[in-house]
């Protein structure tokens, strides 16, 4: 993933049809040794959803804290339009070492299966290209595929409603900590409990863009 203070990289795709853009931004304080990563989306192409501190903070899709280790990186909240909570277990969003054809199981119901490792989608975006990695992630008969490259991060998503998003930059913003997503650094069990509800809900707009 190569997380670092106000790193953002820029997506460019297709969603149902229309066309996208999606930023994702590292805000640059940590909170309790934890990375907070935003998501931010616009209709149409543009360069970068990450201009200035207005646009991405009212353009959010959800983020999430994560914690790197020397095995890769962990969730452990997570903020969207209808959750704000605690992800049991922590679960690892990606190892540091992928080999091709491995299988396994980072949350329970999620199945992780590594399908290539070599020359992956949007890795020409990469401040430094080199070969990556896609991966498969299944869950309740959805798959989500995902291509990264090390030291750069994500490279390409395509998801389950056959949304593609593909790198086509990557940068230093310093637009600072994004408020909404400020959110993530007190968190509770009754949070949690809300969300299991159907109780939480937070304005992002922009996550209509992407309908289940």
């Amino acid at each position: 993933m190569a997380l670092s203070a106000s790193r953002g990289w820029n997506y460019q795709g297709t969603n149902s049809g229309q066309s996208i853009t999606v930023s994702v931004y590292v805000d640059p304080s940590q909170v309790n040794g934890e990375w907070v990563l935003a998501g931010a989306a616009l209709t149409g192409l543009h360069n970068t959803v990450l201009v200035d501190h207005n646009t991405p903070e009212s353009n959010l899709i959800g983020g999430l804290a994560l914690t790197q280790s020397s095995s890769g990186y962990n969730v452990n909240t997570e903020i969207s339009a209808g959750s704000t909570a605690l992800v049991p277990g922590t679960p690892l969003l990606v190892g540091s070492t992928l080999t091709q054809g491995a299988v396994s199981t980072p949350y329970p119901g999620v199945t992780q299966t590594v399908l290539a490792v070599g020359s992956v989608p949007g890795a020409s975006a990469c401040p430094t290209p080199t070969t990556g990695a896609t991966v498969q992630y299944a869950f309740q008969g959805s798959n989500y595929q995902l291509s990264f490259v090390p030291g750069c991060g994500i490279t390409q998503l395509i998801a389950p409603s056959g949304a593609t998003l593909t790198l086509t930059s990557v940068g230093t913003y310093n637009i600072g900590n994004l408020a909404h997503m400020r959110r993530i650094q007190s968190v509770t069990y009754m949070d949690t409990a809300r969300s299991l509800l159907g109780l939480e809900r937070n304005d992002f707009p922009a996550a209509k863009l992407f309908p289940k």
